[in-house]
């Protein structure tokens, strides 16, 4: 029984190495969150700090509701393009020739994600007094969500 359980130690501790080692979505962004932060999530859960007014946090709960459909969605076709790319490149499966538009495709999800979460942050930008907007920007500094 002590056996088991010593066994079975470092192989649970292994599954959660590589658990962590997991790419996450945000992981096949053009730009990378430390460089361009997600904020919705922080805008919401600091609006009372923030002193959003009624309009503002409806503008925030529509552009959660939009995020996973704009910007996450292809996140995940970019991560899947990548994933296949990258098999078929170490499987020998991808010729010279094939390569460039499955690049190009790649590119071009990334890019389009990007774009929805940079117009997402000109409307945030946009209904946030100045003052506003750089404390969210700080608050999401704070929270690790870049």
């Amino acid at each position: 029984m002590l056996m088991s359980a010593l066994l079975a130690g470092p192989a649970h501790a292994e599954k959660d190495h590589e658990r962590h080692l997991l790419p996450e979505t945000i992981d096949y962004a053009l730009i990378l969150p430390a460089n361009l932060p997600h904020i919705l999530k922080v805008a919401q859960a600091q609006a009372g700090r923030l002193g959003l007014d009624e309009a503002q946090k409806t503008l925030i709960r529509e552009l959660i509701a939009e995020a996973p459909i704009k910007v996450f969605a292809r996140l995940k076709q970019a991560e899947t393009l990548e994933k296949a790319l990258a098999q078929d490149v170490l499987s020998g499966a991808l010729s010279a020739a094939e390569l460039p538009p499955r690049l190009d495709s790649l590119a071009s999800a990334k890019r389009a994600a990007t774009e929805a979460q940079i117009a997402t942050i000109g409307r945030i930008r946009a209904s946030l007094s100045e003052v506003q907007f750089k404390q969210l920007l700080k608050l999401a500094s704070s929270a690790g969500s870049h």
